[in-house]
């Protein structure tokens, strides 16, 4: 069965820019297990709308932007999951989502992998249990940059202020906005 096309228009990008160097040691760290540090103390560098004319325009591209960032924190914060007869949470900051790719190829070739919850202490997990929170990882991030870019896609047909202003991060999407992908997510 054939993907249906998909177009991706996306309001905001962070692109990181890294030199060779940089690049190396990334490589290396993963190779090795090691942490990799990121600094991310300056915040994203976000393109400004024009400047606040008061108008429906400005208003809306200010609301894409507001849900952007709370979908970017939303992954961030991360998903719970039920392992062990537990529920545990995992965050899914950019260098938890480093680690969980390193887990992966880890994975492939050893049986018990050291890894920790958030606030736990590290213990091993099977390679089952590390792809379970791979795929779970995964499942959660990619629900909410599905959900995102519906949103977007519905905040763009709003028609007035107090619509847009209305809008949160978890509004509902009425059905018609919703994509194919999306439906088959929620369900």
């Amino acid at each position: 069965m054939k993907a249906p096309h998909t177009e991706y228009n996306y309001t905001e990008v962070s692109i990181l820019e890294i030199n060779k160097e940089e690049y190396d040691t990334y490589i290396e760290a993963i190779a090795t297990n090691q942490e990799i540090v990121i600094d991310d103390s300056e915040d994203d560098v976000i393109i400004p709308v024009e400047e606040d004319d008061g108008s429906i325009e400005f208003l809306r591209e200010s609301k894409i932007q507001e849900m952007s960032k709370m979908c970017r924190r939303v992954i961030e914060l991360g998903f719970d999951l039920e392992l062990r007869g537990e529920t545990r949470h995992f965050s899914l900051t950019t260098q938890d989502q480093l680690n969980l790719m390193n887990l992966s190829a880890i994975a492939q070739t050893q049986q018990l992998i050291p890894y920790h919850a958030d606030g736990e202490a590290c213990e091993f997990y099977t390679s089952s249990e590390i792809n379970e929170i791979i795929t779970a990882a995964t499942t959660f991030k990619n629900y909410q940059l599905v959900y995102y870019n519906a949103l977007r896609s519905y905040i763009e047909t709003l028609e007035t202020m107090e619509e847009i202003a209305a809008i949160t991060y978890g509004t509902p999407i009425p059905d018609e906005y919703k994509t194919d992908v999306l439906k088959v997510l929620e369900y």
